[in-house]
């Protein structure tokens, strides 16, 4: 390599230092106020029904707490596109990035603390959605199910479908201490016909496998007419299953999102789910370690779009970094739907977008230099 590309690659400490400082204080400006806003949002949705019960203030502070882990998901990427803006738009007015260049150092160089910034984000995102999000979010459910009326709990209920053992089972809600209420499982022959219907009020599940049944009835499908026998009553019944908790609860889930481990769990499980239910766990799984990717996308579009000369093209570059993003989120979800509905393959509607726009905003980046 030559001298003049070896001093390319150099960056100074101290020019190093100073980037990451105009870089991280309108960071850390624009996470909070974004957050504070997310915080608000919440707060109007939800407060009414915490007022209308006797609910303590701490449970309710709890609760809005609870919820602002997943809300950094969607923080933390306008967030870096708005830090990386302002930061090149203030050093292009005060011609530092034109020192750094005539210095003999590329932009990628000179934004070297940026590209770092927004990795860590990535990296932030990814433990959010596999670790502090879902338990911000289960928790917050939990105070709900404890301080608000049962209408609310309509929306815990859980469906499971056992496609090898053409077994159904539903239930009203799964509690914290793995106790499934107001179950009902519905067994199928070959040809789809029911066989047997059993309804209980709670369930449990053995280490050994066995499910118990407590306070209930079981009805089997008998005579010329094919119609359900009477129901025969029990307070405990026994019932060895194929299926286990964490394959029922993992898939009841699906209608508030999976983590990775979860879908990977579920799709490795002996209890094989259905095509339609494995296409749609594949996807989230490709959603789920891509998506982090907008954190990246916010900094090549944000730094690359602002680098002009004139007030007019700084603003046109900053309101297109703003417009990319929302077609980032756009984009997302319309190949996600697709993806779910059988459209697309599952790396396509996962991952593919957020890969493209991860390149397109290298590119764009690579050609400002």
């Amino acid at each position: 390599m030559s001298e003049a590309g070896k001093k390319r690659l150099r960056v100074s400490p101290l020019i190093f230092k100073y980037v990451l400082r105009e870089f991280l204080i309108p960071l850390v400006c624009a996470l909070a106020a974004f957050a504070f806003l997310f915080l608000v949002n919440n707060v109007f949705d939800d407060l009414p029904d915490f007022m209308s019960k006797d609910v303590p203030m701490r449970v309710v502070l709890a609760y809005f707490l609870s919820l602002q882990p997943h809300n950094l998901l969607n923080v933390i990427p306008i967030s870096v596109l708005l830090a990386a803006s302002f930061m090149t738009v203030m050093m292009g007015r005060n011609n530092e990035l034109c020192a750094m260049r005539a210095a003999g150092m590329s932009l990628l160089t000179c934004a070297l603390p940026v590209w770092i910034v927004a990795l860590v984000a990535c990296f932030c995102a990814i433990c959010i959605g596999e670790f502090w999000g879902p338990a911000g979010l289960q928790n917050a459910s939990r105070i709900r199910r404890e301080w608000l009326d049962s209408k609310k709990k309509a929306a815990e209920t859980v469906a499971f479908c056992n496609v090898k053992e053409n077994r159904d089972w539903y239930c009203r809600d799964l509690d914290l201490a793995d106790v499934m209420h107001d179950v009902v499982v519905r067994q199928y022959d070959e040809q789809g016909e029911t066989q047997w219907v059993l309804m209980a009020e709670t369930a449990t599940f053995r280490d050994d496998g066995v499910c118990v049944f407590k306070n209930g009835s079981r009805q089997e499908l008998g005579g010329e007419a094919k119609m359900l026998t009477s129901p025969v009553t029990f307070e405990t019944y026994e019932f060895a299953c194929q299926e286990q908790l964490r394959d029922i609860a993992g898939q009841g889930r699906m209608q508030d999102g999976v983590t990775t481990r979860e879908a990977l769990s579920i799709l490795r499980s002996d209890v094989a789910p259905s095509p339609q239910m494995a296409r749609l766990l594949r996807t989230s799984v490709w959603n789920n370690i891509t998506f982090p990717l907008a954190s990246l996308v916010g900094a090549f579009f944000g730094v690359a779009l602002t680098i002009a000369n004139q007030r007019s093209e700084i603003m046109k570059g900053f309101a297109g970094a703003i417009g990319i993003l929302v077609m980032f989120y756009l984009v997302g979800q319309v190949f996600m739907v697709l993806g779910k509905n059988g459209w697309l393959p599952p790396f396509v509607a996962g991952g593919l977008p957020s890969l493209v726009f991860t390149g397109a905003g290298f590119a764009v980046m690579w050609r400002k230099q």
